[in-house]
């Protein structure tokens, strides 16, 4: 800046800054804070329908582990009745009787002698009746159809409860009752398998596994209904949506908008200063050399210029930031759209108000001018022989001239409004009471 730069710019350069700080502080302060719209949680939803869907199969391993007790009590019964041989019962076992003797004595007072004899049963054993084959398997499959149900229930009820020491032993032989493959339609393999069910499960602690399966079902509800209160009232925020721009970049190049507009209406003031400076500067030469219309002349067509830089444009984009900003926050690309926009208004908001003003500013401008160059031929006398409302009609004759004729121009205008000036100084003395009339 320099003295040829006219008030008026500094002002609404000043102006323009300021209402572009506040306003993009504001923006981008309502940018960053913003934050989605409330929303039931989706994840507690989705935790919800999960614990829900885990209490059916708790359901079915609890009532799996009821049922295993009663059938292997009933599979216990069903295998004598097929002569399945008993898991506990060592083969080849011969069983001795013994007897005890106490006839006898050494004397009175004395301990009786106790004499054992051994019996043993020298007769052969009968022959074994054959065992039921379709009996044992068809007895055996409810027990391991729960045997399978319940395999699958051990890493769940592991999982919510820990695992049971008293248990262990149990569903080790359930695993390995489930891992026994189906026997085919051969009874001989039906009979195995039915053995080897009748060995595994008939002394396990099955109310052990029951108990855990119960216990396991009823932590599932517990569970399911805290999850279900939670994913009744948890809520979270909604994530902002995602534009051209991210939302980081967005802010960035709008703000960054703002400051070149800044920039170049700051800039515009200057080159307009510097050009007042380059063409007025040389003149002052001209009233030395006996030309003081030329400079008089070039001061009142350099007021008529409208104001240099580009307030408008500050000015409309800080509004149209903010405006965008407070409307729409969620969505950081409308804020670049919105500084866009605001350049665009601003700047046609900017001509029309200088068209609004025309010449209404000219006076106040050359006499402005007139103070820092200081030219031979008042100002005051030019701008007295151009009538009121003429000021554009004026302007544009002088333009319309060359620098020589502008010049003589203004020197007659001024010479005309000095005689003006003159006259009604002497008319005023003539009509002085006192003194005498001129001549």
């Amino acid at each position: 800046m320099n003295e040829y730069t006219r008030r008026e710019e500094v002002r609404a350069t000043f102006i323009a800054s300021a209402i572009l700080v506040l306003c993009i502080a504001a923006a981008v302060l309502r940018l960053v804070t913003v934050e989605g719209r409330l929303v039931p949680d989706p994840g507690a939803r989705r935790q919800a329908e999960d614990s829900e869907a885990r209490i059916t199969p708790a359901r079915a391993c609890a009532l799996a582990g009821e049922k295993l007790i009663s059938e292997i009590e009933v599979f216990k019964k069903l295998a004598k009745s097929a002569r399945m041989p008993d898991p506990a019962e060592k083969p080849g076992a011969i069983k001795q009787l013994d007897a005890v003797d106490t006839r006898g004595t050494r004397g009175p007072g004395e301990t009786p002698v106790t004499r054992t004899r051994t019996l043993r049963n020298t007769l052969p054993p009968p022959k074994p009746k054959e065992p039921d084959k379709q009996l044992a398997w068809a007895s055996a499959q409810p027990l391991y159809k729960q045997a399978k149900i319940l395999a699958g229930c051990r890493e769940a009820t592991d999982a919510v409860l820990g695992a049971r020491v008293s248990a262990i032993p149990a569903w080790d032989a359930i695993a390995k009752a489930a891992a026994i493959a189906p026997p085919g339609a051969a009874e001989a393999e039906q009979f195995e398998a039915a053995k080897q069910l009748l060995s595994l499960l008939a002394e396990i602690p099955a109310d052990k596994v029951a108990q855990a399966t119960k216990d396991a079902e009823a932590a599932f509800k517990a569970t399911a209904e805290r999850d279900r209160e939670r994913a009744n009232t948890a809520m979270v925020r909604e994530p902002l949506p995602q534009g051209v721009f991210s939302r980081r970049v967005a802010v960035s190049v709008g703000v960054g908008l703002t400051v070149c507009a800044l920039l170049i209406s700051y800039l515009g003031v200057r080159a307009a200063s510097m050009r007042r400076l380059a063409t007025l500067l040389p003149l002052r030469d001209a009233v030395r050399s006996g030309r003081p219309g030329m400079q008089a002349a070039e001061i009142l067509k350099t007021a008529a210029a409208h104001n240099s830089g580009e307030p408008g444009i500050v000015i409309g984009a800080a509004i149209g930031g903010l405006s965008a900003a407070l409307l729409a926050p969620k969505d950081a690309d409308l804020f670049v759209a919105g500084v866009m926009a605001g350049l665009l208004i601003g700047l046609g908001a900017q001509w029309a108000f200088r068209l609004a003003i025309g010449a209404s500013r000219w006076r106040a401008r050359a006499t402005e001018l007139a103070e820092v160059e200081k030219p031979a031929i008042p100002i005051v006398l030019a701008l007295s022989g151009v009538k009121p409302g003429l000021e554009p009609e004026f302007i544009q004759f002088l333009r319309s001239l060359p620098p020589a004729d502008a010049a003589a121009a203004v020197e007659k205008l001024a010479s005309q409004a000095e005689e003006r000036i003159l006259a009604a100084a002497d008319a005023g003395t003539a009509l002085t009471p006192g003194k005498p009339p001129p001549g």
